[in-house]
């Protein structure tokens, strides 16, 4: 080649100016093929893709003489005649495929992807979902599925189809994994109301008496006691004394009627599949001995709320949810004493009604999750043996106690399709209140008050809600409704 250069570089000097042109044609014409074996300038690959354990024929543009494959792992190639390849996949993932033609010169650049069975997870798609625009495409391994669907339950189906074709694609060298790009469409944004409503009522009667009749004389006492002694400041008393004997007695005589209320109405909006929960209430303390003293915990009451929603493409709602309502109470407190210490800690114990259900409603249905009708009798006796059950008097030697309970409990829920509203149309449970002055405190005694011309309570979701003005464009999806109370 040296040799071959110096030769081309002293012709050049010695030729005329005006014949250096044609010396230059004659030598790229004289150049050696060998220096021509990249094959064509600007080949461009072109892909071809193959179904995973499947095959392919693929005719070629060239004559081929020799082919050769990237990544045998990936595909197998065979070459049937000169102008048709056969194509086999064995893994997922990508290589290309060379060939040459009978004068070793590189002729053509296929780029082979080995995908998942796209075409048999479209009809699977199509036949099951027809209505939802799924889209299907292979990545280096994953099986990528996209579009917009109409709801959650939709996409877990697509889901579960798709994984099954991941799953077929799977080989001891290559893991296949589903790549879910799916959104859901329409207006899912769920407010669920929880109403919970409670009624107890109460009668006691109760007859209670503390008595002690002792006789004495000179070389002896004694006598009968009875009661517990707690009768100190209400009730009726007497005492007799003739002699040697002494008689005291004390009598309560109580009836006691109760009733206790409870209205609870928790609001909770969430979007459709996901969890959503919600507490009022508090934290109280329990101490808990341990080696080191008594370390504090808190347990939580309240009104709770927790809940999955589920849009269904018909529109109807599915609700997993578990209500909550529990406060303090001080029937089976606890008392416990830390050691080294003379105080004792009482813990108070809670009186809880909780429901856990699934159900499926339309929007803006009610149903009731759970009902409680409970009447409960309690009767009690301590008397004197003997001296209790002579009549009318044995009543001074006795106590006796009655209580009857009943308990009414109703849970309601309402789940709403909702979407925001604008904040300036929302009326707060604190706008409206007016400051007073420094002359209608200190003289007049006024405190805050709420502005006359504050609209009344209103709930936008209730059907009886005014409308005054249009609804906002939306997209078309689902159900729509109001967002929220205005109050």
């Amino acid at each position: 080649m040296k040799n071959w250069l110096s030769q081309l570089r002293e012709g050049a000097w010695s030729v005329p100016r005006y014949g250096l042109m044609g010396l230059l044609v004659l030598t790229l014409m004289s150049f050696p093929t060998t220096l021509m074996a990249g094959g064509k300038a600007g080949m461009v690959p072109y892909s071809f893709p193959v179904p995973i354990y499947k095959s392919k024929t693929m005719s070629l543009n060239h004559s081929a003489a020799r082919v050769s494959v990237g990544n045998p792992a990936i595909a197998d190639i065979l070459l049937i005649n000169p102008t048709e390849l056969y194509i086999l996949g064995r893994q997922l993932g990508s290589t290309n495929i060379m060939v040459w033609n009978d004068n070793d010169r590189l002729v053509d650049i296929i780029d082979i992807e080995i995908t998942h069975d796209l075409n048999g997870l479209k009809e699977k798609l199509h036949r099951f979902l027809p209505d939802e625009p799924i889209e299907v495409h292979s990545s280096q391994g994953q099986l990528v599925i996209g579009g917009q669907v109409s709801n959650l339950e939709r996409m877990n189906m697509a889901l579960d189809l798709a994984q099954g074709y991941a799953v077929a694609a799977n080989n001891s060298d290559n893991t296949s994994t589903v790549l879910n790009l799916m959104s859901i469409g329409g207006g899912h944004q769920v407010m669920l109301e929880v109403t919970v409503t409670e009624v107890q009522r109460e009668l006691a009667r109760t007859l209670d008496s503390d008595f002690a009749l002792v006789f004495e004389s000179s070389d002896f006492i004694g006598g009968l006691l009875g009661g517990d002694g707690l009768i100190g400041n209400k009730g009726i008393f007497g005492s007799y004394v003739s002699g040697d004997v002494l008689f005291d007695f004390a009598m309560d005589i109580a009836k006691q009627q109760q009733l206790a209320r409870v209205l609870a109405e928790p609001n909770l909006t969430t979007m459709s599949g996901q969890m959503a929960e919600f507490l009022s209430g508090g934290e109280f303390p329990i101490p808990v001995p341990d080696r080191d003293g008594t370390t504090i915990e808190y347990k939580e009451f309240g009104v709770g709320v927790k809940f999955v929603p589920t849009v269904l493409d018909s529109g109807r709602i599915n609700l997993n949810l578990n209500v909550l309502v529990s406060e303090l109470s001080n029937a089976n407190s606890v008392g416990v004493i830390p050691d080294g210490s003379t105080t004792a800690l009482v813990t108070p114990s809670i009186t809880k009604r909780s429901a856990n259900s699934t159900i499926e409603l339309g929007d803006g249905q009610t149903i009731a999750i759970a009902g409680l009708l409970s009447n409960t009798v309690r009767e009690s006796m301590d008397e004197l043996p003997g001296l209790g059950e002579i009549p009318v008097l044995g009543q001074l030697f006795s106590s006796q106690e009655y209580r009857n309970g009943e308990t009414e409990l109703v849970i309601l829920v309402t789940p709403r399709l909702v979407r925001p509203i604008d904040r300036q149309k929302l009326v707060l449970p604190t706008d409206g209140f007016v400051d007073p002055t420094d002359l209608g405190f200190y003289l007049m005694g006024r405190f805050s008050k709420r502005d006359e011309n504050v609209q009344p309570t209103t709930n936008p979701n209730s059907p009886s809600a005014a409308q005054p003005t249009p609804e906002p464009a939306t997209d078309g999806g689902g159900t729509q409704n109001k967002y929220g109370h205005t109050l």
